[in-house]
């Protein structure tokens, strides 16, 4: 399909030399033009869009463009329009769509739907736009030598160049169809569109394509799930036809695993696409654009390309002076002379690098000579990058982390995997990966180690840093996973990991899930939660929590459970020390004094308490502050009440804490971290 842009000067009607149509002769030109193409061929339709001071505006569609002038006299000489100098110029879909709604409120057609329809076409304005469609146009007419000098330019001569001489060799004949597809790699956006161009012109010249345009296809939350994407999808394309059709791949699609799978629902979007292509092959030239590292999305997709071929396109690898010298052509370009500070990355002579590479070293080193050398006025002023990596993870439940005693593994945990995510937006120009990591973890420890709350902080922190989009906790046992009757438990662990979405899911004594035989429901959970790990590995994190021993037999029932567990956090017991922290933690926390003597009596008592092999950590703690607090209420009423100051009530003396009555233990139990 190709839209063009008509404007002709007027001579034959002289109302129209110094005035605009009026609504009668609009009306008049309606009936003609509905009488012209009765019984006509819709390969070619043309349309007024305004009359103004003797100039003619109109619009074409035309899938013939071979006959567009005759076409555009027939319809000039049935609406009675002489026209002298009548230029007709192809334009893109959005600028031919402004000239049908242009020709819709001047009277001249009366639904600019009615003319899309005859050609398939559905208005873009319909959809909810999943995909961001834009155009560009290329130039008229590109020799070969150009081409290839701009190939050179940007580092890419090696595969285009081989092209082009393919592209410009002569045909036996001019078929109607594209014997083969592109795919480009590069992580240069700059890069990539220049590739675009550099083919889709060599291919116009050569009539190899029908249109000068090119459409570009950039996709935000298009899964391809709803009918409503597939048909905005399939519409884009009929409208890209005799054209190009340029697929940008959200960041998204390359968030593969270490194991090679991509997620169903990016599974099925890749599918449709290719389909889709498929289908188009002959019409419009598809060209995909990737990452330089891309291999397992490649292999996806050439399983549903069927009989399309694709060259692959990609950047030139340099190195040592040819590196030097691209960057001192990129300084020249910005009129700038280099110097060593340009050069400082390029020390190895065996390494090699992209263009897309040195394109990034470039700018980062342009930022720094504007401040240090240029504008010295604003060298202390730090880069946004700086400032934004010594910023401190946002929220108060990082805070309150930071606050817990002790946990120093589990704090480490968190704060890397912050760190990580920080890096990737602040290093994503530069060559780090955006793929979205595993970030499934095991909690093993003993109980009262605060393994929970950890947990339920962990969630908070991941959404105050717009790494999980609810950040809450979703806790489940073995009753809430493991149905009674056949075919129950895939449900109940699909619905548990639904209800998680956005959130953390909090398996608590998760080795209760492994039974005595296998083939069990026990198992059939199990197996389910890794399937369910890894298809909604985006936007949900899940947590194993249970004792340090039996932890490690539920992380060998399943060989794909443990290569899915990013981080195994031991969560150690806590010193004598770190207890009576806690205990003064809680008391501050309820504006509660501890007098003097309180730890003198409380560090043997916890001491001896914690050499039992049930001990509670700081659920001990909690409950010894607990029983303070009602032997504390004892003692006040025993008192003289009209002489109780507020001192006394939030004060506990040592009187007030009493040793629980503990057990004969026959194996003595290690306090803090074991080696």
């Amino acid at each position: 399909m190709l839209y063009y842009k008509i404007e002709a000067q007027i001579t034959n009607i002289d109302d129209y030399a110094k005035v605009d149509a009026d609504d009668k002769h609009c009306r008049l030109f309606q009936v003609k033009l509905k009488t012209y193409y009765e019984g006509r061929n819709h390969d070619c339709v043309c349309f007024i869009s305004s009359i103004r001071y003797g100039r003619l505006m109109a619009g074409a569609f035309t899938n013939t463009p071979e006959g567009l002038d005759k076409e555009v006299g027939d319809f000039l000489k049935a609406a009675e329009i002489e026209c002298a100098k009548v230029n007709t110029e192809e334009t893109t879909f959005n600028a031919i769509k402004s000239l049908l709604d242009l020709s819709c409120r001047n009277d001249y057609i009366e639904d600019s739907d009615d003319i899309l329809k005859m050609f398939g076409i559905e208005c873009p304005r319909n959809y909810h736009n999943s995909i961001d469609f834009n155009e560009i146009l290329l130039p008229e007419a590109t020799k070969k030598s150009k081409l290839l000098k701009k190939s050179t330019q940007i580092m890419c001569s090696g595969s285009l160049a081989p092209e082009l001489e393919r592209i410009y060799s002569p045909a036996r004949f001019i078929a109607t169809g594209h014997p083969v597809h592109y795919i480009i790699q590069s992580d240069n956006d700059e890069v990539s569109s220049k590739m675009n161009s550099i083919l889709a012109s060599g291919l116009y010249r050569n009539k190899r394509l029908k249109s000068r345009r090119i459409g570009i296809l950039d996709f935000d939350d298009f899964d391809g799930s709803s009918k409503r994407e597939r048909d905005e999808f399939s519409n884009i394309y009929k409208i890209c036809t005799g054209g190009a059709a340029v697929i940008n791949l959200p960041k998204k699609f390359f968030g593969e695993s270490d194991e090679g799978d991509t997620a169903p629902t990016e599974m099925e979007a890749i599918e449709f696409i290719c389909r889709t292509a498929l289908q188009y092959r002959n019409k419009v030239l598809t060209i995909i654009r990737l990452p330089s590292a891309a291999e397992k999305i490649k292999s996806a997709m050439r399983e549903h390309l069927d009989t399309m071929s694709f060259i692959e396109i990609a950047e030139d690898r340099v190195c040592g002076k040819t590196a030097r010298n691209y960057l001192k052509k990129i300084a020249h370009e910005h009129g700038v002379l280099s110097n060593k500070a340009l050069f400082k990355d390029i020390s190895d002579e065996e390494r090699t690098y992209t263009a897309s590479e040195l394109r990034r070293d470039f700018n980062v080193w342009y930022d720094q000579q504007l401040k240090l050398c240029w504008y010295p006025q604003y060298s202390k002023v730090q880069s946004s990058i700086k400032s934004a990596a010594k910023e401190k993870p946002h929220g108060d439940a990082y805070t309150e982390l930071e606050q817990l005693i002790g946990l120093t593994d589990a704090k480490d945990v968190i704060k890397q995997a912050i760190d990580y995510f920080k890096a990737q937006k602040l290093f994503s120009d530069r060559g780090m990966g955006s793929n979205r990591p595993a970030m499934h973890m095991v909690f093993a420890g003993s109980p009262g180690t605060a393994k929970t709350t950890v947990a339920r902080l962990f969630a908070q922190i991941m959404k105050d840093n717009g790494i999980l989009s609810q950040g809450g906790l979703v806790e489940v046992g073995r009753a809430d996973l493991v149905g009674k009757y056949v075919g129950w438990t895939a449900r109940q662990v699909e619905s548990a990991f639904k209800k998680a979405m956005g959130s953390v899911l909090f398996i608590d004594e998760a080795y209760s899930l492994v039974d005595d035989r296998s083939g069990s429901f026990g198992d059939e959970a199990i197996n389910t939660i890794v399937k369910e790990m890894e298809n909604r590995r985006d936007d949900l994190i899940v947590i194993f929590a249970g004792y340090s021993d039996k932890m490690e037999e539920f992380m060998q029932k399943n060989p794909g459970l443990r290569s899915r567990i990013a981080f195994h956090v031991p969560f150690a017991d806590y010193s004598s020390e770190e207890l009576y922290e806690i205990l003064s933690l809680i008391a501050k926390k309820q504006s509660v004094a501890l007098a003097d003597d309180v730890k003198d009596k409380l560090m043997p008592i916890i001491a001896e308490a914690s050499r039992q092999t049930d001990f509670g950590n700081g659920r001990f703690t909690r409950n010894l502050y607990e029983k303070a607090r009602m032997k504390q209420a004892s003692r006040l009423l025993a008192m003289d009440v009209d002489n109780v100051t507020n001192e006394d009530i939030l004060r506990l003396i040592a009187d007030d804490f009493i040793a629980p009555s503990i057990l004969p233990c026959s194996e003595t139990r290690q306090i803090g971290f074991i080696a």
